[in-house]
């Protein structure tokens, strides 16, 4: 006789479990993490994400009624035609375990936050600035008034977009480029111009665009309006606030960026510019750079394939392009190691920082320790907030303890000696550094550590980023799509300990024309290789 044994599950897990139950329908497998995705023709990579439960292929179009996708592994293929506002579940079997997949395309943009989630966010922002934001003291609004001025602003958004949108802006107001606002999904509900332009002083000019526009845009065309306003007046108002910096260097890059990309579909501008024969037009340009493809005419600065690259110039001269500090899980620095020998039999070397944006310090200072011939340099020094509750409360009568009472009381570190190891080598040739207004954060440091250095190695390119420091992350805001960055450090340097603020100014400032720009001749190392040559002269006499 058989008994029957009742198991009480709980409703919630019933819940669960039936919600993973149709992820099971559709399978597919994997010997590799990553794998391509197909939407309609456009290629892309995607990341099986087991940790993501679900891990979401969020699509988005006001327009567009029905996608394909197409997933493909080493050894499997999922096609679908995906209806809007209709989800599509599968899972994807990767390393023995199973990423429940969700796509999810629609023609609306969400309002997942309630008021109260909003203003929670906003708050909890604010919070984190006003007690450890690093440059509290160098502010010239009200803190607490920018924020009541916001509240009415963000409970007045529609939806997630604008709500990020709006957070964003309010992060801007502090001109520091660790301190931020992020929305993981912008980019889907955004697409952009396919228009580069680029500021030659303070001229606004095309330097390239996709091949299907090139005779309405062509090549060389200054921009006069925007949407019946002058260039400068447009810029100054609806894209400047949102640049995280002040250093005018850098505005003008980030703002020549942002001019044309991450605009919602329904974005439409009105481009009034003369062209190289002096012919003036007015036009709208299509925001459709992510939707058609096709090559791209004009100069397109060349990316890079690994972080660190060695090559060679005819007068034996090394190019070491360190385009990242990021430490890649560890391997940075080792890869680093098995190719640097090769670094001893140059004339001269060329440390290429053009592109670095920065990543983890230490890997800046184990580059450092090949150029300085000292045993040990300095690290920069730093300052961060104090908060201390009761010399806040006694700081309205206590002279010592006011910077506690209006929120400025800062501790300031001094710099470590970081010592080098007698098994270091030294790269004892001459060496100059190439910069631009990339250079930033981590790479910074570096520049910062080397600055004040007596017989440092030369400077060379444009000024640099302006931004380096700490940033507190913040994650926990209700809807989990989007996070927050403080800047909690005010970097020093480390002899005269004067704070770091704006970029570094090269000691050879190079400023192309449109044309030398546009020729795809790099002035920076060309410079670079006859400084090089000058000081080999120089010292053989």
């Amino acid at each position: 006789m058989y008994k029957k044994i009742f198991f009480i599950i709980p409703i919630s897990l019933i819940s669960i479990l039936n919600c993973y139950a149709q992820y099971d329908k559709i399978v597919m497998y994997s010997n590799e993490k990553n794998i391509t995705m197909y939407i309609d023709e456009g290629r892309n990579d995607w990341v099986i994400t087991p940790s993501l439960k679900p891990d979401i292929l969020k699509l988005y179009s006001p327009t567009e009624k029905k996608k394909k996708i197409k997933f493909v592994s080493d050894v499997d293929s999922l096609i679908f035609d995906v209806m809007v506002n209709e989800p599509i579940y599968f899972s994807i079997i990767y390393d023995q375990d199973t990423a429940y997949t969700f796509i999810e395309f629609t023609n609306y943009i969400p309002n997942t936050l309630s008021d109260v989630e909003k203003l929670y966010a906003l708050a909890l922002f604010w919070s984190e600035l006003k007690y450890n934001f690093a440059f509290i003291d160098k502010l010239n609004f009200d803190l607490d008034s920018l924020y009541k001025a916001y509240i009415p602003r963000i409970l007045a958004t529609r939806n997630d977009y604008e709500f990020y949108d709006a957070m964003a802006l309010f992060s801007s107001c502090f001109k520091d480029g660790h301190t931020n606002v992020y929305y993981n999904y912008k980019g889907i509900y955004t697409d952009y111009i396919p228009i580069s332009v680029r500021y030659f002083n303070d001229d606004l000019y095309i330097t390239s665009v996709r091949e299907d526009l090139i005779d309405i845009y062509p090549i060389g065309s200054k921009i006069m309006e925007i949407n019946n306003i002058p260039v400068s007046n447009y810029m100054e108002k609806y894209i400047i606030p949102y640049i995280d910096s002040d250093f005018i260097p850098t505005v003008k890059q980030l703002a020549s960026l942002k001019l044309f990309s991450s605009k919602l579909y329904s974005d439409t501008i009105t481009v009034k510019y003369e062209t190289p024969d002096k012919k003036i037009f007015i036009n709208t340009p299509p925001c459709d750079g992510k939707t058609i493809g096709g090559e791209y005419i004009g100069y397109q600065p060349k990316g890079w394939k690994r972080p660190v690259e060695i090559s060679w110039t005819i007068d034996d001269f090394a190019i070491l392009g360190f385009h990242s500090f990021n430490e890649f899980n560890g391997q940075l620095i080792p890869y680093f190691e098995g190719i640097k020998d090769t670094l001893y039999h140059a004339k001269g070397i060329i440390i290429d920082l053009r592109q670095n944006r920065g990543g983890a310090t230490n890997v800046a200072w184990h580059l450092l320790q090949y150029i300085i011939d000292e045993p040990y340099f300095l690290n920069f020094a730093w300052q961060t907030r104090i908060n201390d509750g009761i010399k806040k409360a006694n700081g309205n009568w206590i002279v010592e303890n006011q910077d506690f009472y209006i929120n400025k009381a800062y501790r300031t570190v001094e710099p470590d000696t970081i010592y080098i190891s007698d098994s270091i080598k030294r790269f004892n040739v001459p060496i100059v550094i190439l910069i631009s207004e990339n250079t930033c954060s981590a790479a910074e440091d570096f520049l910062i550590i080397l600055y004040e250095r007596e017989n440092r190695p030369k400077f060379i390119g444009r000024p640099s980023f302006g931004s380096t420091g700490s940033p507190l992350v913040i994650w926990d805001w209700p809807d989990k799509n989007g996070f927050g960055r403080v800047c909690t450090r005010r970097v020093l340097f480390p002899y005269s300990m004067k704070p770091f603020s704006g970029g570094i100014i090269p000691d050879i400032l190079i400023e192309p024309t449109f044309e030398e720009y546009m020729s795809g001749k790099d002035l920076e190392m060309e410079v670079a290789i006859k400084e090089l040559n000058g000081q080999i002269k120089k010292k053989s006499r």
